[in-house]
């Protein structure tokens, strides 16, 4: 089980949630079960802990990395990996026909989560690193302020790939005073980002965390950074490199594996198995800490008998993308209704998404005890074989023996099927990969940061022809190429006058 699944916190630490203006009125309309000021809270180990539990608990957040937050919403919407119906709400119709302006609300909440999220972070960065060494052990503090800076760049690393022009905050906001910040360069964040992983990689234990962030988690997520700069608006070449050398130290270390059945690491009851590098834990339902995993989205009929909200429906491109044999298919595209009994396929209009598949009957709902795998070994293989590839200027034994390590699993151990990439082009086995990607760790969220990286995200959204039936239309009718990242929240515009438009918007 994760370790941060089973405190519920009626714990607020009042200065350390303090952050930009768009928080100001709902922070100051909030009433706290026990109000602790935190100069007379740190006193203790167990003091320091708790107030990492609280920004461990900050990555639940419907703004955060649950299903309802930056996952769905920058990653899967206006892309070829969901098709939105026509009454879905709460802004993804919008997103998915690339309708996009700043006061769109999971444009203006995902900013404001995220910023919450790192003000959490950053008091717990500052003020362990205050605490003198008879409060607490110099060794114990570094690992602690390790976790809460992986757990700060997981939320820097989400901005600057969303809306690219980002203030940069690296302290607690203690005051509502002077929160005119400008925005850093790209470059300047993404410089931050690194700079905290490789101090949590150098303080965090190996293994596998069970919840809190480890050394595999932070060079993994390292990795990925790297790899994310090789691409738009940075085009890092150099990187490719780097990201291979991270990926490389998590293989060596044998902390992680690929499971032998597919299916079997995305099971609520299989938390943090060996395949899950980090995992945004949840526990529900009635806990108040459960999860939309698995209520999201899911097949047709009610959730009580495994279905979905009914406001996704898959990409039939998608769908049609795997091969035959594939056991991935089964486990990730749900063409049943699950309200009957013969497990008759419907129409394909009407297939759903799927992976973290309900047990019938359930008492889910929207409050799911399914874990979110932000990091797992079967990403870490792709993005070895994607760096070694662009390191080489072209595919390598060993990048083709990490992808092919994935596709081995997805036979379900029919030779015959799914056969091994053999050496090829450079442009071929980008195409491969990133299809194996697709295939491997959809509604994962990584698509669309895998086609702006790969430099194919306009012609992949333009190219976009699904049926109607199921779907409000297309995204690429309305796409302009500023769509590459999000606009700066109107709101914020408003309140802060030393931010500055993102061009197009």
């Amino acid at each position: 089980m994760n370790t941060f699944k089973k405190l519920g916190l009626g714990l607020l630490l009042a200065p350390m949630l303090l952050l930009n203006s768009a928080c100001v009125d709902e922070l100051l309309t909030e009433e706290p079960t026990i109000f602790v000021a935190p100069e007379t809270f740190f006193n203790d180990f167990q003091d320091a802990e708790i107030a990492l539990i609280g920004a461990y608990s900050s990555l639940q957040s419907g703004g955060a990395f649950d299903l309802t937050g930056v996952p769905i919403h920058w990653n899967m919407k206006g892309i070829d990996e969901l098709n939105t119906p026509g009454w879905a709400g709460g802004g993804r119709r919008e997103l998915h026909l690339s309708q996009i302006t700043p006061s769109l609300e999971p444009i203006e909440r995902i900013w404001r989560e995220h910023y919450k999220g790192i003000n959490t972070a950053n008091g717990v960065v500052d003020r362990i690193s205050a605490m003198d060494a008879d409060k607490i052990s110099p060794e114990s503090a570094q690992v602690l302020i390790g976790e809460a800076r992986f757990i700060r760049s997981m939320y820097y690393f989400s901005l600057v790939k969303t809306y690219e022009n980002v203030p940069l905050i690296k302290n607690e906001v203690l005051s509502l005073e002077n929160l005119d910040i400008p925005q850093a360069t790209p470059q300047e964040v993404y410089d931050f980002v690194i700079e905290d992983l490789k101090f949590a990689a150098s303080v965090l234990p190996e293994g596998q965390g069970g919840g809190r962030a480890t050394k595999g988690a932070a060079q993994s997520l390292l990795g990925k950074v790297y790899l994310q700069m090789t691409g738009a608006p940075l085009n890092q070449s150099d990187k490719f490199a780097l990201a291979a050398a991270e990926f490389k130290d998590v293989i060596d270390s044998k902390v992680y594996r690929l499971l032998d059945n597919y299916g079997d690491v995305f099971i609520y009851t299989n938390d943090n198995n060996d395949e899950i590098v980090f995992t945004i834990g949840f526990e529900g339902p009635g806990l108040g800490e459960g999860s939309t995993v698995g209520s999201y989205m899911g097949p047709n009929g009610s959730q009580q008998n495994g279905g979905g909200w009914g406001t996704e429906y898959i990409s039939h491109d998608l769908a049609d993308s795997y091969e035959e044999g594939d056991v991935r298919f089964e486990q990730n595209v749900a063409r049943i209704n699950v309200n009957n009994d013969d497990g008759a396929i419907i129409g394909k209009a009407a297939w759903r998404p799927w992976k973290w598949q309900k047990p019938k009957p359930n008492n889910f709902l929207y409050d799911s005890p399914f874990d979110f795998q932000y990091l797992r070994y079967a990403d870490v293989l792709l993005s070895y074989a994607e760096a070694l590839s662009g390191a080489n200027n072209g595919p390598t034994p060993e990048a083709l023996d990490a992808i092919n390590q994935v596709r081995a699993r997805a036979r379900g151990g029919d030779g015959s099927v799914v056969p091994n990439f053999e050496m090829m082009s450079q442009s071929d086995f980008m195409f491969a990969l990133q299809q194996e990607r697709r295939r491997e760790l959809c509604f994962e969220g990584h698509r669309k940061d895998d086609l702006i990286r790969m430099g194919i995200y306009e012609e992949t959204v333009r190219a976009i022809d699904e049926p109607q039936w199921s779907n409000s239309g297309n995204p690429g009718v309305n796409f302009q190429p500023f769509h590459v990242r999000w606009p700066i929240p109107q709101r914020e515009l408003d309140l802060n006058p030393s931010l500055v438009q993102n061009p197009g918007y």
